[in-house]
Parts: C-alpha cells; structure tokens; sequence
C-alpha cells in the first residue's frame, strides 16, 4: 500500500462576500485522499472550486469544516509555523502567475526558499544554479523575469518550487498563461518529475487534454467532486 499524502475528509470551504452577507460555497463536504508518487490532474470550470481544493491541500488555506492531513499530521493542530514548515519543506508551488520577484535574477528567485530556511547566500545560489540546469535554463541564470519568456519564467518558479526538494508539487493552472508548445514542456517537466524522481504531482486545470495526461483525474463540479477516475492509457508512465 502507498502511502496515502494528501487527505481531505469532508472538507467544507465557505468564503462570505464583503459587505454582503453572502456566502459561497468553494468546497462543499469534499473527501479525496492522493498517495505518495501520484500524477494527478484537478479538473473543472471556472469557479468550480478546483484551486481552493489544491489551496487546501497545500495548507494556503484552510478549511471551515473538515479535517486535512498531510503526511498523516492533521495540520488543524499545526501552528503558523509548522504550517510555513510544510509549505516550504514538503511541497513546491507552481502557480498560473509564476510569482517571480521582478528585481532578482533567475537564481535569485529559485534561491529564495533557501534563504528563507536560513541557508546562506552562496550556497544557496550555488544549488539554484543546478535546479536551472535540471529546468533547461543554464543561459538564463542571471536574467530578471521581464528578460524571459513566460516559458521560461514558468521553469524558473518550477526550479524554486524544488529546491528544497519537497515530496510534492502542487501546480495551479501552471500552464494557463503559456502558449501551447511552452505549456506542453512545462508540463512534461513535471511529468519527468513524478516519473524520474518519484514526486508527487497534483495539477489544476480546466484542460482536458493535459488532464488525460495524468494517472488519475478528479472532476470538480460546484464544489463537489463529480468523478475520479485513473487514466490507464499514459504514454508517460512507467
């Protein structure tokens, strides 16, 4: 049996509206579990409630009701902390966005988790500087994100989002702001991720083509899991 990494047991989600009184339902009771060294691709339209699904998980948020376990610790009980530990040390974060720090260089950025965990400079660019060579981007090393193209800019968030060598990878939307052709190398880089180095990898997306690309899809639909299926036909795996 694997081990089971991420688990939600009906979880709840609710977001009220300013001022309004109104209240949203994101999440509504959902119970998912997503073992160790599993591919798998969150999927729904908009709204849906796919990313504050992959926000629970990855402990950005937390739930009204319900309980979340990662790695069997049930992070309700954690402190901020503990919780900043696991987000930095267990999971690696790639969002539609790439949330680069316009100011610093390619290795800075990919660096920065490090120096966050109180590793110095040198050593910690040293490190960033082998994450872009794994990412394809030993030219790009000293480049600020508005000398890249979103492509690359994307690489260079998934480098940072494993230099701390974290067992899991969470991708929000990765490839919503990329072209076709980039999109398809970010994704087979996390593919060569999971398949190479065993990570867990949990994407959202509202693409079907890239979700059949995953082991296990899980369709989202008005805050209630709708299917959740394994893909047997991957070209990818093993």
């Amino acid at each position: 049996m694997k081990e089971i990494l991420f688990r939600l047991e009906n979880v709840w989600k609710t977001y009220k509206m300013m001022g309004k009184g109104i209240e949203t339902h994101a999440l509504r009771g959902v119970s998912v579990d997503v073992k160790k060294g599993e591919y798998v691709a969150i999927i729904g339209p908009s709204g849906s409630g796919k990313s504050t699904l992959m926000h629970v998980m990855g402990c950005l948020d937390t739930p009204n009701k319900g309980n979340v376990y990662v790695d069997g610790k049930e992070t309700s009980v954690l402190s901020e902390d503990d919780l900043a530990k696991i987000r930095r040390r267990k999971i690696g974060f790639v969002f539609q966005s790439y949330n680069l720090i316009q100011g610093l260089t390619a290795a800075e950025n990919v660096a920065l988790p490090m120096r966050l965990d109180g590793v110095g400079k040198k050593e910690a660019i040293k490190r960033a500087e082998r994450y872009l060579l794994r990412v394809g981007l030993e030219h790009r090393l000293t480049h600020k994100p508005n000398q890249m193209s979103g492509g690359e800019q994307q690489r260079v968030a998934i480098a940072r989002s494993l230099i701390n060598d974290p067992e899991a990878i969470l991708g929000d939307e990765p490839t919503g702001n990329l072209d076709t052709k980039s999109g398809l190398s970010v994704i087979k880089l996390l593919e060569e991720l999971h398949v190479k180095e065993k990570k867990t990898v949990v994407i959202v997306t509202h693409d079907s083509r890239l979700a059949a690309r995953a082991d296990r899809e899980i369709h989202i639909k008005d805050g209630n899991i709708d299917q959740d299926r394994t893909n047997h036909n991957n070209s990818h795996s093993h």
